[in-house]
């Protein structure tokens, strides 16, 4: 349960539950509609989930009390994401769907260091 947590806050709302999964899955979806299907896809499919429903959670202020007193962890999703990078760069093949996917994984570590900064 605490891994939801960290997704979610203590008490997220209904709406971003929705928006969060939503958003997720149309970037999932349009991964998969951009490329051929094949493992490698599908998992580039799931970082793209990963990374743009990321954004719509990590704005939330639930997320940020969440992560308001775990630093270690904080570091931790940090990197972690980061050394996803270079595997959506080989997944994808470079091009314009890393790039775009790329851009989504600035935005999310961007909210989430900001929303973690601002309740410091």
């Amino acid at each position: 349960m605490d891994y939801l947590r960290s997704l979610h806050g203590n008490e997220p709302t209904g709406f971003q539950l929705f928006a969060t999964y939503g958003v997720g899955a149309a970037a999932a979806a349009l991964t998969l509609a951009a490329l051929d299907f094949n493992w490698k896809t599908a998992l580039l499919a799931f970082l793209a989930f990963d990374w743009v429903g990321g954004v719509v959670a990590n704005a939330a202020e639930t997320v940020r009390e969440w992560w308001r007193d775990r630093p270690r962890l904080k570091t931790a999703f940090i990197v972690v994401h980061l050394i996803e990078l270079p595997l959506a760069y080989w997944l994808a093949g470079g091009g314009v769907v890393f790039y775009v996917l790329g851009l989504a994984l600035a935005v999310k570590l961007s909210v989430f260091i900001v929303g973690w900064r601002r309740n410091a």
